[in-house]
């Protein structure tokens, strides 16, 4: 053995730190980094040539594709959660989101399933908290270990509609956590139901917003479930109904589109006001444009071509990390991020706390 999995580990989450996005870009940054650097990475010192020498592509692309991926993303969770602020009591519960996301270069010409990848986002400072790889079309048996991954206790979970299930909330709920969730057709008692409530009786709270060529009008409406005249929904641990109206007008052409969500959730009180369940759904979909999209666009994850063993879940990873470090350093533009660190070969090394 001439390299050691930590070095190598270390060297990889530094250059992706770096903005590399390939094996290729791995090995060219390991290449350039300052003997000091590879010093501190752990690198093997080879003493025929009297200096620090870095793993070749070769070496990097066969060790990251065997690497065990669930352990990997369980050290870069506690890593990132040892890095947690402390949280003032009188704020509302940390929101996270679940979703998935497959990742298209990894999908054969001729079909077969590719690698399908779940995170746990947080709402508030756009980090991930954990991530699990499922078979493609197995979010709902994924979701579950997904979360006992994660410390849940006193959390507020969002998910889309696929994950509106009744042992999914009682999951929840065994864990310390509340759920909101949207209720579709699917659901046919629990949405007639919802759909049956005096919804035109309940006060509404307005929020009106202008952008991407758009005029938005939002009416969120909360119902205590359980209260004289309002009754229960048959669906675990509810203890509110909300219903989002959402009305669109386009600029351009005048076009206008209304659309409506009902949902449950089993927060109470001030937790559930509609103002607050109206944050929470919003937050939901930083999944999609602070994760997802950051790895699509920025990383070119969906065009990357790795696809041996568990490389392509491992880069993944790296990249989750990357995210993470930087937006906990304060890098609200992860492109912008990322060409800082490339700038200066110490830089992703004091960003990952390596060395100061």
């Amino acid at each position: 053995m001439r390299h050691s999995l930590a070095s190598i580990l270390a060297l990889a989450a530094s250059a992706v730190v770096a903005g590399a996005r390939s094996f290729a870009a791995i090995a060219e940054w390991a290449s350039d980094a300052p003997q000091q650097l590879l010093q501190r990475l752990g690198v093997r010192f080879d003493t025929g040539r009297g200096r620090f020498v870095a793993p070749e592509e070769s070496t990097v692309r066969r060790v990251l594709s065997r690497v065990d991926g669930d352990a990997l993303d369980a050290v870069i969770g506690a890593w990132s959660d040892s890095r947690l602020p402390d949280r003032d009591p009188a704020d509302p519960p940390r929101a996270v989101a679940v979703d998935g996301k497959s990742v298209a270069g990894t999908f054969g010409r001729a079909g077969g399933s590719g690698v399908h990848l779940m995170a746990v986002f947080r709402h508030d400072d756009g980090t991930v908290a954990g991530q699990r790889q499922v078979p493609t079309g197995g979010e709902l048996a994924g979701f579950a270990p997904l979360l006992d991954t994660v410390d849940l206790t006193g959390t507020v979970v969002t998910a889309d509609a696929l994950h509106t299930q009744r042992d999914h909330a009682r999951h929840l709920h065994d864990r310390g956590a509340h759920y909101v969730f949207t209720v579709k057709t699917g659901w046919p008692r629990v949405y007639a139901r919802l759909d049956s409530l005096p919804w035109d009786d309940m006060p509404r709270l307005v929020f009106e917003e202008q952008g991407h060529g758009r005029t938005e009008l939002r009416t969120v409406r909360v119902a205590p479930l359980g209260d004289p005249g309002f009754g229960d929904v048959d669906f675990p641990h509810a203890r509110t109904a909300f219903l989002v109206e959402r009305y669109r007008t386009c600029h351009a052409t005048g076009r206008r589109g209304a659309y409506a969500v009902l949902g449950v959730t089993s927060l109470t009180g001030r937790d559930a006001h509609p103002a607050r369940i109206a944050d929470l759904l919003r937050g939901h979909w930083n999944i999609e444009n602070r994760l997802h999209w950051v790895r699509d666009v920025t990383y070119g994850e969906d065009a990357s071509r790795i696809r041996t063993g568990n490389a392509p879940r491992v880069m993944a990873s790296l990249r989750n990390l990357a995210i993470n470090a930087l937006r906990r350093t304060g890098h609200t533009n992860i492109a912008k991020g990322l060409r800082t660190m490339s700038r200066n070969p110490r830089r992703p090394l004091q960003l990952l706390g390596i060395t100061d």
